[in-house]
């Protein structure tokens, strides 16, 4: 055989093939997937816990709002031409006004039994009407109850009522122009509770010196 033909034999020889991959990239590549989708899955429930917090912060917003009307009507109850307007009246409980002459007892949160527990409230033989808003699907109710440890008149010592003092002489005025001495008021307080979609609840107090 002629040194030729074996150069030509060498040359068409075929190179060797390289050695098959053995499935790494497609591990790697699963591997890959399965990450995104838990950080698709992560970053979904995220986002839908803002905005259930966002729609409940709006929510007890909305509610707090509505707690409003509730101290609206307590305040015109107790001014002219309401039913608690009279002073002696206010001496006296007055249940078909939800109003109580003296301190209800509360719970840890300084909020009314009675206004806390359904069954309570019914028992404790307050009369006035909720305030129902169908649009808003929300129901305000309230009590008033004057801070006096017993009923009667607010003056008396042994009532033991919280006195709000109003007027009073400023400082480095003579005696000769001073005014009265200061008109001392019971204390009022009027707490409020609001229901809305879903049995929520919201309560809401304030006081008032009249």
């Amino acid at each position: 055989m002629s040194e030729s033909y074996k150069n030509s034999v060498k040359r068409a020889r075929p190179k060797a093939l390289p050695a098959r991959q053995e499935g790494i990239i497609v591990v790697f590549t699963l591997l890959a997937v399965v990450l995104l989708l838990l950080a698709s899955i992560a970053l979904v429930r995220s986002f839908d816990t803002s905005l259930l917090l966002s729609g409940n912060m709006a929510f007890k917003r909305d509610l707090a709002n509505q707690s409003e009307r509730g101290n609206a009507s307590a305040i015109v109850a107790m001014s002219a031409g309401g039913a608690l307007v009279d002073p002696a009246t206010r001496e006296a409980d007055s249940k078909p006004n939800n109003y109580s002459a003296t301190t209800l007892p509360s719970d840890a949160h300084g909020i009314p039994t009675i206004l806390v527990d359904d069954v309570a409230w019914a028992a404790s033989g307050m009369a006035l009407a909720d305030l129902t808003d169908a649009a808003s699907g929300t129901t305000v109710r309230y009590v008033i109850d004057r801070l006096c440890t017993s009923a009667g008149s607010s003056i008396v010592p042994t009532n033991y009522c919280a006195i709000s003092s109003l007027g009073g002489a400023k400082s480095g005025e003579v005696e000769d122009k001073m005014p009265p001495p200061p008109a001392s008021l019971p204390v009022y307080r009027v707490s409020i509770r609001v229901t809305g979609p879903r049995n929520t609840q919201t309560f809401v107090q304030s006081v008032l010196s009249l």
